[in-house]
């Protein structure tokens, strides 16, 4: 899987970010397994690089970062850190298959971005009917399932998006299945200090 992000209009004015995502992940039944993670971005004129692959059996994971963390930053990652985790794409798929099941939105995954180690929990909230607040957006049925991720290491000393009291209800993601069957999130809510932040799949751009 690959992707690419970065600012745009009043928001760039602020911020001007960019970057892309490389992901490659084996999958075993119902579980997805990080094999190679790429994550580059640039902020204005600061780039940052992290390449994380894992060993064959997918229990050990290295990096490599460009520039090194700065450990006067954030909190350090050791070796133990590092052992039995995935990436949080490959956990989020696995998420997604367990649903595809018929099991209910729950489970605790550790995962590894290259930079940052967290424990990310899942929490099934119903079934929700959404509502289109957009003309592109979708319109039925979705399960609703909060997300917490925990940090653990490799997150800045002094951060105001680190909740002390992580609630599941603050991160919601509405899944739904399209026509043909597919499960996908068509919508992300992320309530934050200064406002929330909504994503919502574009169904009339969307091919599945």
């Amino acid at each position: 899987m690959t992707g690419e992000f970065n600012t745009s209009g009043l928001i760039q004015l602020i911020a001007d970010f960019s970057g892309h995502v490389n992901i490659k992940a084996i999958r075993d039944d119902e579980s997805w397994q990080g094999q190679q993670l790429v994550i580059a971005s640039n902020w204005g004129i600061k780039t940052s690089v992290a390449e994380t692959t894992w060993l064959h059996d997918g229990r050990i994971a290295t990096t490599k970062t460009d520039p090194a963390p700065d450990l006067e930053e954030v909190h350090p990652i050791d070796a133990a850190m590092l052992r039995g985790v995935t990436d949080p794409f490959s956990a989020m798929m696995t998420m997604l298959n367990r649903l595809d099941s018929g099991k209910s939105c729950s489970g605790v995954f550790k995962i590894y971005d290259g930079r940052r180690r967290a424990e990310l929990s899942f929490s099934d909230l119903g079934i929700v009917e959404l509502d289109p607040d957009r003309t592109f957006a979708f319109d039925g049925k979705t399960q609703l399932c909060g997300m917490v991720s925990l940090p653990l290491g490799g997150h800045r000393r002094k951060s105001r998006f680190t909740s002390r009291t992580p609630d599941p209800s603050k991160t919601r993601a509405y899944i739904a299945r399209l026509a043909n069957g597919l499960l996908v999130p068509v919508r992300i809510e992320v309530d934050l200090f200064f406002g929330q932040i909504v994503t919502r799949l574009d169904m009339k751009r969307s091919v599945f």
